[in-house]
């Protein structure tokens, strides 16, 4: 049987990838990968294949690795994470994986933003080791809209001023990502598939909410000045990403970042139906 290692399995995206596979597993056996102990012991009460991953332990790969065919990868945002791409694809080029899957950013690959031009560069590296790959590009994630929760505070906040944006599901990645890694790299490999379903401005996201829940959702809007703040506080690893964060709302509050601002559905292209809107989504997800 086929093997295939989620990386990040409680994550945002992760825990949906989880969900679709077991429900549709699709000959595919899964292997679940956190770094919290609790975690993989939890899974493993529960008679499921899971293991302790510390993408910044390389010495724990291996052995998360053994017997592994297909591998959703999906790195830390900080810092570390070409170290821990790179030492990863080297240890998944030992294990003989045949094929990565791999959760980057949407951009147009010429962005003048630190943390995406690593995920290109991890990207081109993937590419080549001589694995078969897919690259997932899902743009702002929807899910980042309830943390913390809108019932608790009817509210959420956002960075990028009066400026549209692209939206997607973290249900949809996870569906995409199951999707790709059940039919496997004669089909996907080699792909890069793109998720921004509709742009819409932060105030248009808290109008659909409201329409959609019943109750007043208001949009906050947060200066990238309180993330240079947040930098002077941040543990090691994290200030060089906050501070590529902050770059990164300043050049979409002033539209400096074109390639950001498109509707490529690649949901449609591998599921056969559309990704789900704002109000789809909160409507499934949230009601």
């Amino acid at each position: 049987m086929t093997t295939a290692l989620i990386v990040g399995a409680s994550g945002r995206i992760g825990s949906h990838l989880v969900r679709e596979l077991e429900t549709n597993p699709g000959g595919l056996s899964v292997r679940l990968a956190s770094h919290r102990l609790e975690d993989a012991e939890r899974w493993q009460s529960e008679g499921r294949d899971a293991v302790v991953f510390d993408l910044n332990d390389p010495t724990s790969f291996a052995e998360a690795l053994k017997g592994v065919d297909r591998v959703f990868l999906l790195t830390t945002y900080t810092a570390e994470m070409l170290f821990q791409g790179k030492t990863f694809v080297d240890a998944a080029v030992d294990a003989s994986v045949k094929h990565i899957v791999h959760s980057g950013v949407f951009s147009s690959r010429r962005d003048l933003v630190p943390h995406y031009t690593w995920h290109d560069l991890l990207e081109t590296y993937i590419e080549a080791s001589g694995i078969a790959w897919t690259h997932l590009h899902p743009n702002n994630i929807s899910t980042l809209l309830t943390d913390p929760p809108l019932s608790e505070t009817g509210s959420f906040t956002i960075n990028f001023g009066e400026a549209q944006q692209g939206w997607i599901g973290a249900s949809d990645i996870g569906a995409v990502a199951a999707a790709v890694l059940r039919e496997g790299p004669e089909k996907h490999g080699g792909k890069n598939y793109w998720m921004s379903i509709e742009l819409l401005t932060g105030d248009e996201v808290a109008e659909v909410l409201t329409d959609v829940l019943g109750r007043k959702i208001t949009c906050k809007k947060a200066s990238p000045d309180t993330i240079d703040q947040a930098v002077k506080q941040a543990p090691p690893g994290m200030g060089l990403y906050l501070q590529s964060a902050a770059k990164k709302m300043r050049l979409a509050a002033s539209g400096e970042l074109p390639g950001e601002l498109q509707v490529r559905d690649d949901v449609l292209t591998v599921l056969g139906r559309p990704g789900l809107t704002v109000a789809e989504w909160a409507k499934k997800h949230l009601c």
